[in-house]
């Protein structure tokens, strides 16, 4: 007997296809999210759609003001700092777990990533190369056995995906980070726990200083975060 699949609440769809456009910032911090326009773009009723605004509220992608409706929510300065603080620890923890009991099959798929990498710099691709960061620390998440870590990083990482962007704004930070990449790899492959988590701390740290570099660049343009 073939098993029935149940297609997904109208509510999760809507959840899905609103924070997908947050997290690619397509749907800008600050911006209004009016349930009205929403069901009627989605061709849905509102209730779905209050419903996933609701749970972008709790993911902490929108915020809600009485009598002024959903917007999605803006990153401070100094959320984004505490976002960088808290990864630095996490990540640093969850490469040095990987570190000790990673398979051949994976470092594999890491060695194909960073290659890719490789390739798109010397091609000059910008936008394939800031997609490979986001790759890689998506993989290193799912290869993460701890799930109370891989839980944490995997709302961390929702977050600070909206400030990747910025953080990898130049072209030349983009190589530094790659740099960086390569580097925890090979203290991966090596099975060099503290060397690995040392560069995957340093990596973060790099990647908070590249974020407030650029952030200071998109002042000077009249840009916000």
């Amino acid at each position: 007997m073939s098993t029935i699949k149940l297609k997904k609440p109208i509510s999760e769809e809507v959840y899905g296809k609103l924070k997908l456009n947050i997290l690619k910032n397509q749907l800008k911090p600050g911006e209004r999210l009016v349930e009205s326009d929403i069901a009627k773009k989605l061709k849905v009723s509102r209730t779905p759609v209050r419903e996933a605004l609701k749970q972008l509220e709790q993911d902490g992608l929108v915020t809600y003001f009485p009598r002024k409706g959903s917007i999605v929510s803006e990153i401070s300065i100094r959320d984004a700092l505490e976002l960088y603080e808290v990864r630095e620890y996490l990540e640093g923890l969850m490469i040095r777990l990987i570190c000790t009991n990673i398979r051949r099959s994976d470092v594999k798929l890491l060695e194909e990533i960073v290659q890719d990498m490789e390739n798109s710099i010397k091609a000059e691709n910008y936008d394939n190369l800031f997609s490979l960061h986001a790759k890689w620390t998506e993989t290193i998440i799912d290869l993460t056995t701890n799930k109370q870590l891989k839980n944490q990083m995997i709302v961390l990482n929702e977050n600070l995906g909206r400030l990747r962007k910025i953080s990898l704004y130049n072209f030349n930070h983009t190589i530094a980070a790659y740099d960086e990449t390569r580097d925890i790899l090979e203290a991966i492959i090596s099975g060099d726990e503290d060397e690995s988590e040392r560069l995957a701390r340093l990596h973060v740290r790099n990647a908070k200083q590249r974020f407030m570099a650029n952030v200071m660049d998109r002042e000077d343009e009249g840009n916000k975060i």
